[in-house]
């Protein structure tokens, strides 16, 4: 289980206690015919130290007994207890301290050792990571560094392999164990800042070197487990501080992971993932922040809603990128191997290399290659089919002063840049055709000595400039081929923080003309700009942003007043279409052609809002919000019109600084659907949080939920497909009896559900104050 709190742990995260010894049985006449023998005897009780935590178990030393394993924070080691349950002669554990007056000695079922770890372990692990059916110790604390100690049998444990981690997350929820790629081991992840890092297990026996794997935004808890039943782990990623703190990335059948599904829910206090009835999907147990009421949720997909005409609200994925410390990155989405499907390409600027992800015939990516380049690119541009088929990529890094050109060479491999010979430092660059059916041409704005000037290269390679204004000395945000007064000839729109738009209108002869036009509404920080037929003419206009609304503009060249020859330019606006609200912040936007209307829809994506807003223009010619989708992540810039998979599937594409993303227009979507909820009996009391064991040996996991107002132990049965039926509960310890040692702890803590007896039965391991209580199923 994980809590927002920090004071998880257990298998997952737990919380439990101390009590009343003798038989508790089920006897409530509500309960089912099935549950009337279920009972505990106990507690057994094992003192250790206080600020102990960590409570796990595993079979240390292969006699098949199940022995504890718990981290002693107090004396920077770690308590190993050794099962002893129907052994004539055993071991002798470590000499016992001499105990206090009125303390009483542990129980005989364990025999208690420790291991030093010199550290404040902050996540332990206990799971086989050499493949030797022997589980192994994983741990990360402070020092910041992650440990791990193999099991060597009657050789005990091996030394400590450290990985010197500076970021690793310092809370239980940090460190999770699974098979992430599919190679039938068990592999180590360990939660960072800003990314998870995977050590994956080898078959020489031992684990690799940590593997950075990032992740979208903020992450608080890790776990690798199997969500949809094919048998694969996946990796499950919470964020209890989010209004989506759900997320998944499903592993594929080639051992990779694929996009982030992200879900809402209200504010969590704690929760717990497992498969509760066997079927191999994990089911989720939320306890609400502020009701304290208990929620059983399964991840389920269903059909997609309607969003307007041949649109619906597929599914919302997110690709995390390797985090940046740029204030720009390349990122282009174009078919780069010719098959006709939309391929990604991303720029790593930090590390001087791209990153290539080829389209599936079935909408998905794979897992990216990766290619040397320039460092610190901060444009990509793609000249589709430019070479026998096969994509141009123009590379743009204001870092090396260069622009660079690479081919897309079969199976799948992008060559090192050739440097173009361009004179002077590239700021910004665009491609496309100047003409109509023309080849695409390359156009680049450069800086020689404060001068700034227009150089294109044209589809041969031949490169002519033009010199732009001395009054130009502005560092442009972005330049782009558009028709802006749309009369056939492509002219270049370059955008300026803060200042008037700058078009370069082409003129008959190729030459270009430079004007500065005022754009509508006044200038802004963060100028963006998109292209799309708003009235359905034929002709796109341009669409420049005011915070909350687009307008739709044509650039127009107006008549000299009586006594002047000058001729002013001037946008006519042609059109606005407005965001959702006058408090949207509107930062991208996206045309895609809706069934035969003449008229694309308008994609806007709303960066105050959080969502992506629909907007089509009405029979009267009026442009109308249609629907608002919220966006559980929208830390994007850019939205890209896109059409996925051989079925041309119609999607909206993300682009952002440290992710990308798409929303299918069409298909199945995930949602994390209600089984049934729980609200404990208990007068006053507070649900902290919950574990999952079988109690009553149907084959399917019961909750133990975790009480702390009253500090009660509250079971519940699980009945599929989808009940929780109230079994017993009882009060671990009265407040009076360990007041002077509480402190500001919630107890119970921790809890398990394991067979510690060794009858098949299991049972009930619960960790408070500085002992551990073993509640014997009867």
């Amino acid at each position: 289980m994980r809590q927002n709190d920090m004071q998880v742990a257990g298998l997952i995260g737990f919380w439990l206690g101390l009590v009343p010894a003798g038989l508790l049985a089920l006897g409530s006449p509500v309960l089912g015919a099935e549950l009337a023998s279920f009972g505990f005897t106990g507690p057994e009780i094992y003192p250790i130290d206080n600020f102990i935590g960590q409570l796990r178990a595993a079979d240390l030393d292969g006699d098949g007994l199940m022995d504890l394993v718990v981290a002693n924070n107090a004396r920077s080691k770690i308590n190993l207890l050794y099962n002893q349950t129907g052994k004539t002669n055993v071991a002798q554990g470590a000499s016992p301290r001499r105990l206090e007056i009125n303390e009483l000695p542990p129980d005989a079922r364990f025999r208690i050792e420790s291991l030093a770890s010199e550290k404040r372990i902050a996540a332990l692990v206990v799971a086989d990571l050499n493949g030797d059916r022997r589980p192994d110790l994983a741990y990360y604390g402070e020092p910041k560094e992650l440990v791990v100690q193999f099991n060597q049998g009657t050789n005990g444990w091996s030394s400590p392999r450290a990985w010197p981690i500076e970021d690793g997350d310092l809370s239980p929820n940090g460190l999770a164990c699974g098979d992430l790629n599919g190679d039938g081991r068990t592999d180590l992840v360990l939660l960072g800042e800003q990314c998870l890092y995977l050590l994956a297990q080898t078959a020489g026996q031992g684990l690799a070197e940590p593997e950075r794997i990032p992740y979208a935004g903020t992450v608080k808890s890790v776990q690798i487990l199997d969500i949809n039943g094919d048998r694969r782990d996946d990796l499950l990623l919470v964020n209890w501080e989010s209004r989506n703190p759900f997320r998944f990335r499903l592993q594929t059948p080639a051992g990779q992971l694929g996009p982030e599904i992200h879900f809402g829910l209200p504010p969590l206090r704690s929760y717990w993932a497992d498969d509760l009835d066997g079927d191999h999907r994990t089911e989720v147990i939320t306890i609400a922040l502020s009701s304290g009421r208990a929620q059983l949720l399964a991840f389920a997909l269903k059909a997609a809603e309607p969003l307007a005409g041949a649109f619906a609200q597929g599914q919302f994925q997110v690709l995390p990128l390797a985090r940046t410390t740029k204030a720009q990155r390349g990122v282009a989405w174009a078919d780069l191997n010719g098959d006709g499907l939309v391929d990604l390409l991303v720029a790593e600027p930090d590390s001087g290399q791209v990153s290539v992800r080829l389209q599936q015939p079935d909408g998905t990516l794979p897992v990216a290659k990766t290619f040397p380049t320039l460092s610190g690119v901060s444009q990509l541009a793609v000249a589709e089919g430019a070479s026998g088929g096969l994509a141009e990529v123009f590379v743009l890094s204001p870092e090396e002063r260069q622009v660079g050109l690479t081919h897309f060479e079969p199976p799948g491999r992008l060559p090192f840049p050739t440097i173009l010979p361009f004179e002077g430092k590239p700021l910004v660059m665009a491609l496309g055709p100047l003409r109509p059916g023309q080849r695409p041409a390359l156009a680049v704005i450069v800086d020689r000595d404060g001068q700034r000037w227009l150089a294109l290269r044209q589809a041969d390679g031949n490169i002519v400039t033009h010199s732009l204004s001395p009054t130009f000395k502005s560092n442009p945000a972005a330049l782009a081929f558009h028709d802006a007064d749309q009369d056939g000839a492509m002219d270049l729109v370059v955008l300026i923080p803060y200042e008037k738009v700058k078009v370069l209108v082409q003129r008959s002869n190729g030459q270009f003309a430079e004007v500065d036009v005022a754009p509508p509404g006044g200038t802004v920080e963060q100028p963006w700009h998109c292209s799309a037929d708003v009235d359905g003419d034929g002709k796109p206009e341009l669409l420049l942003a005011q915070k909350n609304f687009l307008r739709a503009v044509v650039l127009k060249q107006e008549t000299p007043g009586s006594g002047s020859t000058n001729r002013t330019w001037t946008f006519s606006v042609k059109d606005q279409i407005n965001g959702a609200a006058s408090t949207s912040r509107l930062v991208g936007a996206a045309p895609l052609a809706c069934g035969t209307n003449a008229v694309p829809a308008l994609f806007l994506l709303d960066a105050e809002r959080k969502a992506l807003t629909l907007s089509e223009r009405d029979a009267g010619g009026v442009w109308q919000v249609v629907r608002n989708v919220p966006l559980p992540f929208s830390e994007f810039t850019e939205l890209v019109p896109l059409r996925l998979g051989t079925n041309r599937q119609p999607a909206i594409g993300f682009v952002g600084l440290h992710a990308v993303g798409w929303m299918q227009l069409a298909g199945p979507v995930w949602d994390m659907v209600e089984l049934d909820s729980y609200e404990t009996p208990i007068k006053d009391g507070r649900l902290h949080d919950v574990v999952s064991g079988d109690l009553n040996q149907d084959g399917r996991k019961d909750l133990v939920f975790l009480e702390t107002a009253k500090a009660y132990l509250d079971i519940v049965i699980f009945e599929p497909p989808r009940r929780l039926v109230p079994a017993i509960r009882w009060q671990v310890f009265e407040e009076r009896t360990f007041r002077s040692r509480r402190g500001e702890a919630t107890e119970p803590r921790e809890a398990l559900v394991e067979d510690v007896t060794g009858d098949g039965k299991n049972d009930l391991v619960v960790l408070v104050h500085d002992r551990i209580l073993v509640y014997p199923q009867e």
